[in-house]
């Protein structure tokens, strides 16, 4: 076990358990570090003086936020300079943000310093020019340094990086076909994918449900993680400096409140089944997309799309997203160990076979949707990324088949 894993296992058994003695209220439990960044379940948000505020219950999200963002900080980040004032690979990268085969996440987090989300999602909201109407541009990027400093960058999947690749997708979705949106949609789908995984503690549902963690019992089990992201934002959002939707009229905040939270609740997977027959019926009443006054399923479903989409992008960044959540699955696998609970058969390091878990993926549920998404996405877009997703799906073939006679370890891909 790495130093850094083992730190991490510790600081999340620390919010765990204390709150199962009758002196420790579970609220209390859980304390939000501001510095040096935490690997527990709390929300965390570095901030860039030397010292830092001491802690502070999670139950106080206006004084969380009110001293996260240094403007300095933004300077060499802020979409309003003119062209070429980027890190001209950063630039490079960016331009390619509408591109399916060709956005790299990975390059865009290297070359902003670790600042991908921030860096995609003000891009896009540049392009959108949701920045020329109602929302201000200082109050986005502070909400969005505040959310990227929220996510767990010790988490190997669940971690602004792919939240930034979810994003840039999502939006990829929307304007691959016909199907009309107004700004205040596209604008909530932006901030949807944004904070879908947001503070993500890097354990599954089922997890704090059967750990009786303090947010299953919060949320009374129902769609536990999902339910505290976007909730988190709207924490967030809370404060003067940070509320991006403050140029919004109380209908409009309303309208968009309402997407965002549909949409994140939405890529829960126990609700895969239930999101696809909806979205299946609306077509019978509708087949034709473009025509639907309510946009609210279309940017679930988009938005479900795009947080599975991973097999779908060039193999050499889909084969790097599985290993990343494997790594993140395995972790969670030695902390049930640890705690001498059941190993999730996907979790367990003695058993799982990646291939074939990217197998039955692709099989069971991401295909299908993509397939539903045809009639959003059209044509065009819907057999590039299906070509991708058949390169991929032979690689795992290949690999399973090896992993079988033994010559490939069934733990991990290959490139």
């Amino acid at each position: 076990m790495g130093v850094s894993e083992g730190r991490r296992r510790k600081s999340f058994l620390g919010c765990l358990l204390p709150w199962k003695s009758p002196s420790v209220s579970p609220v209390e439990a859980i304390v939000v570090k501001t510095r040096p960044p935490s690997k527990d379940l709390g929300t965390h948000l570095p901030v860039p003086d030397s010292e830092g505020p001491p802690e502070l219950p999670v139950r106080a999200p206006d004084r969380l936020i009110s001293s996260v963002v240094d403007q300095n900080d933004l300077r060499h980040l802020s979409f309003s300079r003119p062209e070429g004032s980027l890190n001209p690979r950063l630039q490079d990268a960016l331009e390619k943000v509408n591109s399916w085969d060709e956005f790299d996440v990975f390059k865009v987090a290297e070359f902003s310093n670790g600042r991908p989300l921030y860096t995609v999602a003000m891009a896009l909201l540049e392009q959108e020019g949701c920045l020329e109407c109602k929302i201000d541009r200082q109050k986005a990027q502070k909400f969005l340094t505040a959310v990227e400093a929220a996510y767990q960058p010790s988490n190997p999947y669940h971690n602004s990086t792919h939240a930034a690749d979810v994003t840039q997708a999502a939006m990829v979705l929307l304007k691959s076909g016909n199907a009309m949106f107004s700004p205040l949609e596209t604008f909530s789908l932006i901030v949807a994918a944004t904070v879908h995984d947001l503070a993500h503690p890097g354990f599954t549902n089922d997890f704090l449900i059967n750990t009786r963690h303090e947010r299953a019992v919060v949320y009374n089990d129902r769609s536990v993680n999902e339910n505290y992201h976007v909730s988190t934002c709207f924490r967030i959002a809370a404060n003067e400096e940070t509320n991006i939707f403050s140029g919004l009229t109380k209908q409009e905040f309303n309208q968009c409140r309402r997407m965002i939270i549909n949409a994140v609740l939405s890529t829960d997977m126990t609700q895969h089944f239930t999101l696809i027959e909806r979205f299946t019926k609306g077509k019978l009443a509708e087949p034709d997309v473009s025509k639907w006054e309510d946009k609210d399923l279309l940017l679930q479903m988009v938005l479900h799309a795009a947080d599975l989409c991973n097999p779908c992008r060039p193999k050499y960044l889909s084969v790097k997203w599985a290993e990343l959540v494997l790594m993140e699955f395995l972790e969670q696998g030695d902390t049930e160990a640890s705690l001498g609970m059941d190993v999730t058969p996907m979790c367990d390091r003695r058993s799982v076979v990646v291939s074939t878990n990217q197998l039955r993926f692709i099989q069971w549920f991401l295909r299908p949707t993509m397939e539903e998404c045809r009639t959003v996405t059209g044509d065009a877009f819907f057999e590039a990324a299906m070509r991708s997703l058949e390169e991929t799906e032979r690689h795992w073939q290949e690999h399973e088949k090896l992993a079988l006679e033994g010559k490939a370890n069934p733990h991990a891909g290959f490139w």
